[in-house]
């Protein structure tokens, strides 16, 4: 292999912060329905309150998902667990909380699951980001467990992950920006490529895993493309409807 971290093995189908198809991204109620459809794994977005709490939200701001303006880097985590995260998408959904990551990953860990930790710091809040989930997960993770995924677009994330917890897969995401893609992907020395399916060609699909990545693209809920992208040599699709694709690549 052309890379030294630790080995993932990826699972076929992954719940796309949470089952965000049916539930309100990021939240309780989302990775319980997830598991619920049977998804052994989920993916999400972690990033800090101004207070260090580590969370799941994936927009800087917090306009789109809880309708209140300013940039979560700027509350405080008891000033986020007065804002709302569900009725965006439902009325049945108001009330729901912005979960923290500990409340999320103690979830993981009683239920059995594991967790593809997409580093989504504030701008400029990088390290900070990575190094407070690394704290968690030392203190609480499972010893005898094999360790969560960490995966970012941003280099520096995984820059900092590779330096101070070598011992986490990492995973290299990315968009389309594929010409550096082997040079980044040896230089934070990572286990899997995560890319943006409409990117994948069955000739990019083989130069990843003659390199020896394992491959998990996303956001694919359409079941016709994903059986293509198994077919090409994907080990794992990133989805928002997660019993939709365990049906369908079963």
């Amino acid at each position: 292999m052309a890379n030294a971290t630790p080995v993932v093995t990826l699972p076929r189908v992954q719940a796309h912060r949470g089952a965000s198809g049916v539930r309100p991204e990021n939240t309780m109620t989302s990775f319980r329905e997830a598991l619920a459809q049977g998804a052994s794994w989920t993916e999400f977005d972690v990033k800090l309150s101004k207070d260090g709490v580590p969370l799941l939200y994936h927009d800087k701001d917090l306009k789109r998902t809880s309708g209140r303006e300013g940039l979560i880097k700027d509350f405080t985590f008891a000033e986020l667990q007065d804002f709302e995260a569900g009725a965006w998408f439902g009325a049945e959904y108001a009330g729901e909380k912005i979960p923290s990551f500990e409340e999320v990953m103690q979830f993981h860990i009683d239920n059995g699951m594991q967790a593809n930790i997409e580093f989504k710091p504030s701008d400029g809040e990088e390290d900070e980001t990575v190094k407070a989930v690394v704290e968690m997960l030392e203190r609480i993770w499972p010893k005898d467990r094999p360790k969560p995924l960490f995966s970012s677009f941003k280099h520096r994330c995984l820059e900092v992950a590779r330096d101070i917890a070598p011992a986490y897969p990492r995973g290299l995401l990315t968009y389309d920006e594929l010409d550096n893609w082997k040079a980044d992907a040896e230089r934070l020395v990572c286990a899997a490529i995560h890319p943006w399916h409409k990117t994948l060609t069955p000739d990019l699909v083989k130069a990843f895993k003659q390199a020896g990545y394992g491959i998990a693209t996303y956001t694919v809920n359409d079941p016709v493309r994903a059986r293509e992208l198994v077919a090409m040599g994907v080990d794992s699709i990133i989805t928002d409807h997660p019993a939709v694709m365990i049906d369908a690549l079963s």
